[in-house]
């Protein structure tokens, strides 16, 4: 899975951190080895060359080895000793001249040298110089310095991590920072999609954000605009043909009062006619209703039984009222609306859904929830998103009449009165259309 940009630019920076950081700390390192290991080193060369000329008069005037090893300071802790013939003479016991490199005592012999050894754990520098009455030879602990090189090395590694985090830090908050106005943008885009169509984004002053909010506020004023002439249109219409469609409807209800004196095939034809003008009729009111929902038509708010309402829904209906189970909640509603839910609920049902089986009504401390189930054959998983658009006909509403706007209203009556409705497939068979509708404050 790709990353997204504030973790691609968090990483970005922190290899960037980590880059400079480890370029500084790696010539830090170097350059600090290269000056302490060189001045230790030169150090250790010009204290051997003086110690060895002491210890060489001493020898040369018939002084005794250990007594011109007494000549020599005491500095630190540094080892001297001296070969004699083949006889080894030190004034300490920590380090044996058997310990000493062969290869260091060949650099002595042929003119004088150092190098670096060890003997177990412990560093050691040794410089071997000749001298007129044997060899001289001086061995300087270095193990102090390669434990300080070591944790600076440490150190530094430490700090180069740390500054690579700091880097990714300092990047997810940048991205943060640049990518809050765009989740300004995507919150008010989820708004608009939901409905909310006067949604705008606010201007924050800032020269390269401000142009990206206006061009959104632009787009939204524009579909806002497009979608309300769309809507004027439908409604002028709807309410244009209603005039002539309910004087066409009479004339045909009239004939078909009459049909028992015309010929059968007229008598059907008039009677085809009259169920055709009776739909056209229920799709006008349907639109009209539509139009008027998506208008500023604010809800009539007024206490009422929910309970009581569902059943009489299902009374004018002439369905069993026994199917409303579950709580008797009284509260804040438009019942016009409410009834128009339930109502559009129950219709579906009847028509699609091989009649409704229960109605059930919940209420919790924010909501009411209405549940109409049905026995029909359910609802395909890929047409419930598109199943409450207008117009919008499920594999079961293809077979039946009705212009599926029913459940169009549904939603948007529910929108009206701040609640959601979506449809579920229970595992008993059939569908589940469930409205959830928020109690109002001020709730009796």
């Amino acid at each position: 899975m790709r990353m997204g940009l504030r973790a691609r630019v968090a990483l970005s920076i922190a290899l960037i951190c980590l880059t400079a950081a480890g370029t500084v700390s790696a010539a830090a390192y170097g350059f600090a080895r290269w000056y302490l290991v060189g001045q230790r080193e030169a150090s250790a060369l010009t204290r051997a060359a003086l110690d060895s000329r002491a210890v060489d008069a001493v020898l040369v005037s018939g002084g005794d080895p250990g007594d011109a090893l007494t000549q020599v300071p005491s500095v630190g802790t540094s080892l001297p000793m001296v070969r004699v013939g083949d006889a080894w003479y030190t004034a300490s016991v920590t380090l044996q001249p058997d310990a000493l490199p062969p290869s260091l005592l060949a650099l002595g012999v042929a003119g004088g040298g150092q190098m670096r050894f060890a003997v177990e754990d412990d560093a050691y520098l040794g410089v071997a110089l000749p001298v007129e009455s044997g060899l001289y030879v001086e061995v300087f602990p270095i193990s102090d310095l390669d434990r300080t090189l070591t944790w600076g090395g440490w150190i530094l590694l430490v700090l180069t991590a740390f500054t690579a985090l700091l880097g990714a830090a300092i990047g997810a908050s940048l991205a943060g920072r640049v990518l809050g106005p765009l989740g300004r943008l995507r919150i008010g885009a989820r708004q608009i999609a939901s409905g909310a169509l006067g949604t705008r984004i606010g201007l924050t002053g800032d020269s390269d954000l401000d142009p990206i909010a206006d061009a959104f506020n632009e787009m939204a004023e524009a579909v806002e605009d497009r979608i309300a002439r769309e809507r004027r249109f439908s409604a002028n219409v709807s309410h244009e043909l209603r005039s002539p469609v309910t004087s066409s409807l009479a004339t045909a209800e009239l004939l078909e009062r009459q049909s028992d004196a015309l010929p059968e095939r007229e008598a059907r034809l008039v009677t085809l006619l009259v169920s055709q003008m009776r739909r056209m009729s229920k799709v006008l009111l349907d639109l009209l209703e539509i139009s008027r929902l998506t208008s500023e038509d604010p809800p009539q708010w007024e206490s009422a039984n929910i309970a009581g309402l569902c059943r009489e829904v299902l009374a004018h209906r002439g369905v069993d009222q026994n199917l409303v189970v579950g709580d008797e909640p009284v509260v804040r509603t438009d019942a016009r609306r409410l009834e128009r839910i339930v109502g559009n609920l129950v219709d579906n049902a009847e028509r699609h859904g091989g009649g409704l089986t229960l109605l059930l009504i919940e209420r919790d401390a924010q909501n009411v929830r209405i549940r109409a189930e049905d026995s029909g054959p359910g609802v395909d998983p890929d047409v419930r998103e598109r199943l409450f658009e207008p117009f919008a006909r499920g594999a079961s509403q293809a077979r039946t009449e009705g212009a599926g706007l029913g459940l169009a209203i549904v939603r948007e009556q529910a929108h009206a009165l701040g609640g959601e409705v979506h449809v579920e497939s229970p595992a008993a068979g059939g569908a589940r259309f469930v409205v959830d509708l928020p109690i109002m404050k001020d709730e009796p």
